[in-house]
């Protein structure tokens, strides 16, 4: 027979897988899908690559994002330090003033330490950032620690980044799991929304893989948030967000089954609700991807092109709402090497500016214009034909 104390624990799992389960809805759908602005340029490509922290020299960086900031700043946020989970890992960021212009030298925006106190409970270590630019020239910094274990004991947490030496508000940590508030994670690019706020593409780790969404937006000085599920079980995570107009959008993720390939849903009512994640033709090796939509309404997908490991990255493109894809450029290719988790941004300029960890101990940056995409795709085209 069952003890009292038996039947408790079983009640109090049975409320928590329920709440892990549960989808709630946002207040306000929809996606703020800016007008169409092709790159700077007429006939000419352009392509630059460059390493964003040459002189950082730490055994481990990784997880690279990005955000324009207007008037051509640029602003970069990274996780480094001796390896992943470790106490030492701090949060670091660089600035460019102008595309043309150098890199800033790069500097800690967060520790392990400074977390700490201002979250005011114990902080093991520091994981994934995304940055988001909004009203009033405010730049957030929304950012995993880890209180235990791995990822699996993670939260999300916000702050306030001022000047670019480092100086932030004090961190706080956002409410938005059922189960000690642990496992919710950060990755991939924030979309505006139709109400001024953003949607950010989160996931978490708990009994399973479940690909969500945060809703912000600012109410009378403070943020508000609320977060939603794409959906659950062990098939998928890491969403990337790619709008196509207000109400619809596709979600491409990272497989979590034997398949090896990303995943696609779909929204047609501007989030609240999205179809079941559906495999495509691209492979994926339980890795990191980023999408996008151009200006001429296709897509465009940063992936590792492997179902075994992270040493090829390359690009695709999609014609037709990402029913079918188009391989067009490799950017990456080592035996043995890992170039991974890339972070895709169309800047005000109309450039594509793409961030990824190089073999581990770099974030390398790619910059392009849409003149460049087409040219890699008939090259592409012309290496098909028999």
């Amino acid at each position: 027979m069952f003890r009292p104390l038996t039947w408790i624990l079983l009640v109090v799992a049975c409320i928590m897988i329920a709440l892990l389960l549960w989808d709630g809805k946002p207040a306000a759908g929809g996606f703020f899908v800016p007008p169409s602005k092709p790159s700077i340029e007429t006939e000419k490509t352009f392509y630059k690559e460059e390493i964003i922290n040459p002189s950082q020299h730490l055994p481990m960086v990784h997880v690279a994002s990005l955000v324009d900031c207007g008037d051509g700043i640029l602003t970069a946020c990274w996780y480094g330090g001796s390896a992943e989970c470790a106490p030492d890992v701090q949060i670091y960021s660089a600035m460019r003033g102008a595309p043309q212009a150098a890199w800033s030298q790069s500097y800690s925006v967060m520790t392990r330490e400074q977390a700490q106190r201002d979250l005011m409970r114990p902080v093991k270590s520091l994981g994934n950032v995304v940055l988001l630019y909004g009203p009033h020239n405010t730049l957030r910094l929304l950012f995993v620690t880890i209180a235990m274990g791995k990822w699996s004991g993670s939260q999300l947490n916000l702050c306030t980044l001022f000047k670019p030496d480092g100086l932030h508000s004090p961190a706080k940590r956002l409410t938005i799991s059922p189960f000690f508030n642990f496992s919710e994670l950060v990755r991939n690019r924030p979309v505006e929304t139709v109400d001024g706020g953003w949607c950010v593409p989160v996931y978490q780790e708990f009994l399973g893989k479940f690909p969500e969404l945060l809703w912000f937006r600012e109410v009378r000085g403070k943020i508000a948030y609320q977060k939603t599920r794409i959906a659950g079980g062990c098939t998928s995570f890491q969403p990337s967000l790619i709008p196509l107009d207000t109400n619809h959008a596709i979600a491409l993720m990272r497989d979590f089954t034997d398949m090896r390939r990303i995943f696609l849903s779909r929204t047609d009512d501007g989030g609240l609700s999205w179809t079941k994640p559906m495999p495509t033709d691209l492979p994926n090796p339980d890795a990191g991807i980023s999408g996008l939509r151009l200006s001429d309404g296709n897509l465009l997908v940063a992936y590792n092109d492997s179902t075994i490991d992270r040493s090829n990255l390359s690009l695709a493109l999609s014609h037709d709402g990402g029913l079918s894809w188009k391989r067009i450029a490799v950017l990456e290719k080592e035996p043995n090497a890992s170039f991974s988790y890339p972070f895709l941004l169309k800047t005000a300029d109309g450039l594509i500016q793409m961030a990824y960890t190089y073999k581990g101990q770099q974030i390398k940056m790619a910059s392009f214009n849409e003149s460049w995409i087409r040219e890699q795709e008939l090259v592409a085209g012309k290496g098909s034909t028999p």
